[in-house]
């Protein structure tokens, strides 16, 4: 017990366990270790962790690099050609398979995460594992995600049935991951081009007074809607919302009054002191917190 494990031995030893689990991203049942296994893979790993000449981030490294192999080998060959409803239930599925794959891996190396990864202020082993399975997927597939996931958003918008549980669960694993700021960004440009359709629509269709309740309506539920979907805090959200949906609809409103030449300037100032600046002064009052739910694996259970 007291002899020196170089990393290449007891590396070949975990790589083994992560290999084994992969095929329950097949749904094989053989992909579960037993418990004599487990423990000698967890073992191995707390060894390598403590000894006089520790390898806990050349562990975390490999850990990382072998997920993403065991990604690319078995995820991206079963979301290749296609798209839609089709690819939507592919990814769903490969996701939680790489979930239940998830728990038996970082149990293996649960000391590192709670040790090494926390002292260094790295990304949680889950995190780690998330940004293996999304940063492929986003570099074959982005289209495709993209295409489904603000689908999906836009289709709960308009009151349509969305099965949330499982679009919770891809979101809250890219919000988990690397790759959320991709995320981030393709929600607030798709937020912003759908009411600034939107605000066409409205401005015509409403009195300006309640044009402008409407307007306030919406940023409430928008900036909940966008804490939701992108596991963000208070604060981020009503700064988004303000940038994503509030701008597009309020340039409609003054476009409409200049070329109406109607004097909507009271209106406007009454709307911006009663929305826009309680949203501000919520910002400024708000402690940051980064919203994420940690529960993203096991929500997938």
């Amino acid at each position: 017990m007291n002899e020196h494990l170089r990393f290449e031995d007891g590396w070949k030893i975990l790589e083994q366990g992560i290999v084994k689990c992969s095929k329950l991203l097949e749904d094989c049942p053989g992909g579960r270790p037993t418990v004599n296994e487990y423990m000698n893979y967890y073992d191995c790993a707390y060894r390598m962790a403590v000894q006089k000449d520790q390898y806990c981030q050349e562990m975390y490294n490999s850990y990382k690099a072998t997920h993403e192999s065991c990604v690319c080998a078995m995820v991206l060959p079963h979301l290749m050609h296609k798209q839609g409803d089709l690819f939507w239930r592919e990814l769903v599925k490969m996701w939680s398979n790489y979930c239940a794959m998830i728990r038996f891996t970082t149990g293996f190396l649960a000391y590192l995460d709670r040790c090494f990864v926390t002292h260094k202020k790295l990304p949680s082993l889950e995190d780690a594992a998330a940004t293996s399975f999304f940063s492929p997927v986003f570099s074959y597939f982005n289209n495709e995600i993209s295409d489904v996931l603000l689908t999906l958003i836009r289709q709960e918008r308009d009151g349509c049935n969305v099965d949330m549980n499982l679009l919770m669960g891809i979101m809250r694993g890219i919000c988990r991951s690397e790759v959320k700021t991709k995320l981030r960004s393709a929600v607030i440009q798709d937020t912003y081009l759908y009411y600034s359709r939107k605000s066409y629509e409205w401005i015509v269709q409403y009195p300006l007074q309640d044009y402008l309740a409407k307007v306030q309506e919406t940023v409430q539920k928008e900036t909940k809607r966008l804490i939701h979907y992108l596991c963000i805090s208070e604060e981020e959200g009503s700064g988004l919302c303000l940038k994503a949906v509030s701008a597009p609809l309020m340039q409609a409103y003054e476009n409409y009054t200049k070329e109406k030449h109607i004097g909507g300037q009271v209106l406007l100032q009454t709307y911006k002191q009663t929305v826009e600046d309680d949203l501000l002064d919520r910002c400024s009052r708000l402690t940051i917190d980064n919203g994420l739910d940690n529960n993203s694996f096991s929500h997938m259970e």
